[in-house]
């Protein structure tokens, strides 16, 4: 066997060097180890200063370990000796020096333990020991408004829990969370930092036994393509981690964000376990592409919609099915409080509005628009009987509508495709942007092919510049859309938005018009709303609110996401807010005042579903919700004019 080359100082101090790093437990095993061999040596120097000069004070050679002990103990004690000989005094001082060394020594063990651990604690390393909670992977811009959501949807519960792991410091992330909510009801908040597709940190949060898992994608819209793909790469990893820990066998329901479509459809399919992918400009370009051709105040009702503290979609089948042969027309007076809007078949297949006709069988569940689901209740026996018959006849024609759209983003393209598939032939759809491309020349080609009986454009202007901002000539449009560009922060990209909207005001003032375009404008952070209703916009989209909402609400039910993804197509029903003309005659009267299941009864006969009412005397009145009226009581009475609006579920516009 070779003979070390190094000293035995050195290889001794390696040893106790790997054996100090071992931890807490080895440091308190070599302190007892100290101590253990500090009481030997100080009891045999006793020993030895008795044999030679015996301790009168001592009533056998046994008490001199109880006096050693007390000495290295207790440094009083040493006053035991204090009639006891010189030699005895020097080796009881030994002890009680020993001893100070000793249990200074421990003291500050046991110091560096509890600082360690709470060093620990303020890193986010410990095990989280909860069941039946909801985690967030990442912290992001979206991180609380879908918090305020989730404590508003635990609110009935008595003590829910939400975790959030993010690669993000733990103090950072519980002081920004701390200075934004202030009421967490009956939700506890935890924290914890790691990265988020480390399988070892999604165990520590205990994934496995989770109620639901929403992924937060760190890539913003607006960033850099190649950004957007490593994103949606790091989201695809966390749900294969999230697979792993549950050993690839049911896993709690996952809900994600991911910008490529693509990506989107690999990710719903990789598992057999719930995994539901949102695309955040898909869903808000088709969004902003309906509110520009609705009538004022839709983005009231889809606010209403997304979040927990208004109303929401449930899936609802009574625990003795339907009591017998069922249509879908014949449902829609069977729910006091609540509203079906389509069918959840046994096939699994979602259909909004269908036929009046639609049978509703055993196994299938009604898509319920209620406030919470402690308001649905089924009755076997219809609660209102209507006396509409008749409805009046509408012209099916379609106006040609002008609609401009300020900024290029990741949005823009995908709105003016949906405008194109809603507006009637010989509209305009004009684009301005600072600076043009050759991608939107591209784009702009391909378009006209589709749709060469609508003029669109792409036009390169000066948006700050007043003079050519007035050249655009906005008063002459129908509908027009400011969309917040890319920004570093969400407040930079709103204080554009918001400076582009105090000119285009001003352009609108000066016209001395009265009929101004429908001023529509997509908003960042939901705490800037009150400057935009103060800046005369109509219609406004808080894009991170949104999203948040929808998240939020579908990691609660996950089939909601294929609701919204079938509410917001072209094909299909979508919601509009249509003149109460195309339900009722008002040929010789200014007003009529009627039950809201008349006006259910009316938008059946139209083949449509209606969720609610818009008083228009009401529709600047924001404590009113604009004028919206949702789900109201089947037997409440309103008094309606030609100029007030139903919200109606249907296929189109007309």
């Amino acid at each position: 066997m070779k003979k070390s080359e190094y000293p035995l100082k050195t290889r001794l101090s390696y040893q106790i060097d790997n054996f100090m790093s071992k931890g807490s437990s080895s440091i308190f095993l070599a302190l007892m180890l100290l101590f253990t061999l500090g009481f030997l040596i100080i009891l045999i120097i006793r020993g030895i200063s008795n044999f030679i000069l015996p301790d009168e004070t001592l009533n056998s050679w046994l008490e001199i370990p109880w006096r050693v002990y007390v000495a290295i103990i207790e440094g009083s004690a040493a006053e035991t000796d204090g009639d006891s000989n010189w030699l005895a005094k020097i080796s009881s001082i030994i002890g009680v020096l020993v001893g100070l060394v000793l249990f200074s020594s421990t003291v500050a063990f046991i110091t560096s333990v509890f600082e360690a651990k709470l060093a620990e604690l303020r890193r986010g390393r410990s095990m989280v020991l909860e069941n039946d909670h909801t985690i967030i992977l990442g912290f992001g811009d979206r991180i609380l408004e879908i918090i305020r959501e989730l404590i508003e949807a635990n609110e009935s519960e008595p003590d829910a829990a939400i975790v959030i792991l993010a690669d993000d410091d733990k103090e950072n992330m519980d002081n920004i969370i701390r200075d934004n909510i202030d009421d967490f009801l009956t939700t506890r908040i935890i924290t914890r930092s790691g990265v988020v597709t480390n399988i070892n940190n999604l165990k520590k949060v205990n994934a496995d036994q989770a109620k639901s898992i929403i992924i937060m994608n760190n890539a913003a819209s607006w960033r850099s393509s190649e950004e957007l793909k490593l994103a949606d790469a790091m989201v695809l990893k966390s749900i294969m981690s999230i697979i792993a820990v549950c050993h690839g066998e049911n896993h709690p329901p996952i809900t994600c964000e991911i910008h490529s479509n693509r990506d989107r459809e690999l990710a719903e399919n990789i598992s057999k376990g719930s995994v539901k992918a949102l695309n955040e400009v898909s869903v808000l370009s088709r969004m902003i592409a309906q509110l520009a051709l609705s009538q004022n105040g839709l983005s009231v009702v889809y606010s209403d919609m997304v979040g927990f503290d208004g109303n929401e979609f449930y899936f609802y089948e009574p625990e003795d099915s339907w009591g017998g042969p069922l249509t879908f027309g014949e449902s829609l007076n069977r729910f006091k409080s609540s509203t079906p809007l389509g069918i959840h078949n046994k096939k699994g297949e979602i259909i909004l509005n269908p036929p009046s006709s639609a049978k509703i069988e055993k196994g299938d569940e009604l898509i319920i628009f209620a406030e919470d689901d402690s308001t649905i209740k089924y009755y076997d026996k219809a609660i209102f009987s209507p006396k509409t018959t008749h409805i009046p006849q509408v012209s099916q024609e379609s106006k040609p509508q002008r609609v401009a759209l300020l900024n290029w983003t990741p949005k823009t393209n995908i709105i003016i495709e949906k405008l194109c598939s809603y507006i009637p032939d010989r509209s305009e759809i004009h684009t301005y942007v600072s600076k043009k491309e050759n991608e939107m020349d591209t784009f702009l080609q391909n378009l006209k092919k589709q749709y060469p009986k609508i003029t669109i454009t792409i036009n390169e202007t000066d948006l700050n510049d007043l003079n050519q901002l007035n050249q655009i000539n906005p008063i002459s449009f129908d509908s027009l859309l400011i969309l917040s560009p890319s920004g570093t922060t969400i407040e930079e990209m709103d204080a554009y938005v918001i400076s582009l909207l105090i000119r285009v005001r001003q352009i609108l003032r000066k016209s001395g018009s009265n009929q101004w375009p429908k001023l529509i404008t997509e908003v960042m952070d939901s705490d800037n709303i009150d400057i935009i209703l103060n800046s005369g916009v109509e219609d406004f989209m808080v894009s991170n609110q949104f999203v948040s909402q929808i998240m939020a609400q579908v990691s609660e039910e996950p089939l909601a996401l294929d609701v919204y993804d079938d509410l917001f197509q072209a094909d299909g029903s979508e919601l509009y807010i249509k003149p109460a003309s195309y339900y009722f005659s008002f040929e010789n009267n200014d007003s009529i005042t009627i039950p809201y299941g008349e006006c259910v009864q009316a938008a059946l006969l139209r083949k449509e579903v209606i969720i609610g009412l818009q008083i228009n005397s009401e529709q600047k009145n924001r404590n009113k919700m604009f004028g919206i009226n949702l789900i109201p009581s089947k037997n409440k009475k309103f008094t309606l004019t030609k100029h007030d609006g139903l919200i109606a579920l249907a296929e189109d516009e007309a």
